[in-house]
């Protein structure tokens, strides 16, 4: 699936520390999905998932991607979101069985 390009990562971080960011993509025809971006608690707030989450959105658009989607855990993340170009068009519901009696 990654030579085929139906899924690509993103890393971010430094020679001395080594990755302290992640990320991935899940392609399919000309729409793909954002998922799993992450940062090291201790190299947080340095724009690390923004570069992550932008080189993934520019790197599936130069390759034809129409519709690049994403979602966010939390209002703070979704601000990262925002930041680098995405735009907020809806909110998901997550459904949890009930106990039954």
């Amino acid at each position: 699936a990654i030579a085929a390009g139906r899924r690509l990562s993103a890393v971010a971080g430094t020679p001395q520390d080594g990755v302290l960011a992640s990320g991935m993509a899940m392609r399919v025809d000309d729409v793909a999905e954002i998922a799993g971006v992450a940062t090291l608690p201790a190299a947080r707030r340095r724009g690390l998932a923004a570069a992550v989450t932008a080189t993934l959105a520019r790197t599936l658009r130069a390759a034809g991607t129409d519709l690049v989607f994403l979602s966010a855990g939390s209002e703070d993340v979704a601000r990262i979101y925002l930041r680098v170009g995405f735009r907020r068009i809806g909110t998901a519901c997550i459904a949890e069985p009930t106990a039954l009696i």
